[in-house]
């Protein structure tokens, strides 16, 4: 097996030239993102921009793998089970792109200063945090705004994936989810399904979750693996400069990636009427 060192950058992302020019891959190769959460779409999102030959990745989760994580997290495996999420992703985004630097994060940030060590210089942030945790998004949305920097979230509802981009002169994410003005109902706050995905197509059981009579929300490894597809590359995109500020599709308008009716759709669950 060849070391690590006898590996060149250019070698290894010579595919990517033609699609990105070598100043833009130059700019990836500079870039650092802050992912929040490596679970059920975070760690697909990591592996892309690995891919894509990112400079600096920092990622943070507290949580370990467990069984139910194996349909969907890419990296669950029976070798990882009772392993912390972000030490076992580190040690597969290592694999990919040895070139990368990696900053691991095992607890979860609990205060504005950590937060913003976390996210300090990076060119974007990605919100992958669980849907229960919206103290924790609250904290980072929050801290990003005031650092002038884009959030990226993409969940998984349904057959498809949601892309979210918020911007840090738009809605904010506590406006858009209607969220409580008392930070200390935040432990007990769920999202509106209505504004992870289009209403009309939602399956009954989200309901359900909704409401709080089952605990789970129901996910499959297709959607989990388009998500990150989804937002490897919009992050790519931006930091390029590919995709434009003037040309992207910020929150309240939310585009959703239907794989079951095999349609794409630009939503604003906002819109009155």
């Amino acid at each position: 097996m060849k070391g690590i060192g006898m590996i060149e950058y250019e070698k290894i992302y010579i595919r990517n030239i033609g699609l990105f020019t070598n100043e833009e891959q130059e700019k990836l190769r500079n870039a650092v993102v802050s992912i929040a959460g490596v679970g059920g779409v975070g760690s697909y999102q990591a592996v892309a921009l690995a891919r894509q030959g990112i400079g600096e990745l920092r990622i943070m989760d507290p949580g370990v793998f467990d069984e139910p994580d194996l349909n969907r997290q890419y990296g669950a495996l029976i070798s990882t089970i009772g392993e912390n999420k972000a030490t076992a992703t580190t040690k597969i985004l290592h694999d990919i792109n040895p070139h990368m630097k990696i900053k691991t994060y095992t607890k979860a940030a609990e205060s504005a200063a950590e937060i913003e060590e976390f996210i300090a210089g990076a060119n974007l942030v990605i919100d992958a945090i669980d849907y229960a945790g919206f103290g924790h998004k609250q904290l980072l949305h929050e801290r990003a705004r005031a650092n002038s920097q884009y959030v990226l979230s993409s969940p998984i509802p349904g057959f498809g994936a949601t892309l979210m981009v918020f911007s840090p002169s738009g809605m904010t994410m506590e406006e858009y989810y209607g969220a409580p003005a008392d930070p200390d109902l935040y432990k007990n706050f769920r999202l509106s399904m209505d504004k992870l995905m289009p209403a009309g197509i939602m399956p009954p059981i989200y309901r359900e979750f909704e409401q709080g009579r089952i605990g789970y929300l129901s996910t499959n490894g297709a959607s989990a693996q388009l998500s990150g597809a989804l937002t490897g590359l919009e992050a790519s995109l931006i930091i390029t400069g590919k995709r434009k500020k003037e040309d992207l599709i910020v929150i309240p308008e939310v585009i959703y990636i239907d794989l079951f009716n095999r349609d794409y759709k630009i939503f604003n669950p906002c819109a009155k009427g």
